[in-house]
């Protein structure tokens, strides 16, 4: 089971090694790891084939006019291609509130929504996630425009392996494998630098939001959750028997006693009053991240989207958390795809 994962950073370093050998990327393919979903891995050339949730997919050629039907989707493939492959992007891949790629598909087409919208953008493969309706996938599939279902993970770790198949289906092996590599680099420094699981120093983390009067907290299983414990932090939600997210009161939030609250939803649109109100609630007065004013309006893109832009979520955190530890490391974000 998951049999690619343990020959991944073998084959990824293997790979950048022999395309930066002088000559020997133009003349041989590097290796490629074999993710779930690439058929037939050793298969360079077109046409190629993926296995989804829908059946198998053929590909007859590098796509030219890709239609992705997520905002996560397409951060992963704007980090892959050059923007003039795709025929469009999604509305909310364009909004700087919760897209980390807005200002690179500025001028871009939007995709709406419904499959007359989709079809209009005359894609040559259209990219859906889980959440994306069978109707929706059967009516694309059935005008004749193949359809890959590919599985975002909530966390930045687990959506390697969708970076990967991405890269084989768009034919940018190599880039993928850079991607991959940097995503890797990045996240072990900052395992390296904060204190273990299970070590008793790490503060207890709640990450929260608040729509509709209601507070929802991230536990087990959630992006924001993946990101507190990858940054050395304990998920004081999961810990405390909350999976995915779940409404939680005042109360709770006094129960679970964090050390630091994390809140992910836009400042503007009800961040800061959450905050406000949080702090001049009394009857949490004595919780520390209250008493110690530990409670921060984070920026959403990099804890509610599914692609690699999380581990920004992890760097931004993890310096949150231990600012000495971190006080000598410059983070940056990931550049987009520029073409040679």
């Amino acid at each position: 089971m998951d049999t690619w994962k343990k020959p991944l950073r073998t084959a990824v370093r293997a790979g950048l090694l022999a395309a930066c050998a002088i000559g020997a990327a133009a003349q041989t393919p590097v290796d490629y790891p074999a993710v779930p979903g690439i058929v037939d891995v050793s298969n360079r050339g077109w046409p190629r084939e993926i296995e989804t949730s829908e059946g198998r997919v053929r590909v007859d050629a590098p796509p030219q006019r890709i239609v992705a039907l997520s905002l996560g989707h397409d951060e992963m493939l704007l980090a892959l291609v050059a923007r003039s492959r795709f025929a469009g992007v999604g509305r909310f891949t364009a909004d700087p509130t919760y897209s980390n790629v807005a200002d690179q598909v500025a001028g871009m087409a939007t995709v709406q929504s419904g499959v007359e919208a989709v079809l209009a953008m005359r894609p040559d493969v259209v990219v859906a996630s889980r959440y994306t309706t069978a109707d929706l996938v059967d009516l694309i599939e059935e005008a004749g425009v193949p359809v890959v279902r590919s599985e975002l993970e909530s966390s930045a770790a687990g959506n390697i392996p969708n970076i990967l198949l991405l890269g084989y289906l768009l034919g940018a092996e190599d880039r993928a494998l850079e991607l991959v590599a940097d995503i890797e680099r990045r996240l072990a420094l900052v395992a390296q630098r904060v204190p273990p699981p299970g070590d008793p120093s790490r503060p207890a983390v709640l990450s929260i939001a608040r729509f509709a009067e209601t507070i929802s907290a991230a536990g087990g299983g959630s992006t924001e959750g993946g990101i507190i414990e990858a940054a050395g932090g304990v998920n004081a939600a999961a810990r405390d028997g909350i999976s995915g997210h779940q409404a939680v009161s005042v109360e709770s939030i006094a129960a679970m006693n964090p050390d630091v609250i994390l809140i992910t939803q836009p400042a503007d649109s009800g961040g800061t009053r959450l905050r406000d109100d949080l702090m001049a609630d009394r009857a949490i007065a004595a919780v520390p991240a209250i008493a110690g004013e530990r409670v921060i309006v984070a920026d959403p893109r990099y804890y509610t989207t599914l692609s690699h832009w999380n581990v920004r979520g992890i760097e931004v955190t993890a310096r949150l958390l231990y600012p000495d530890r971190f006080h000598d490391v410059t983070f940056g974000d990931f550049e987009p795809y520029v073409e040679p």
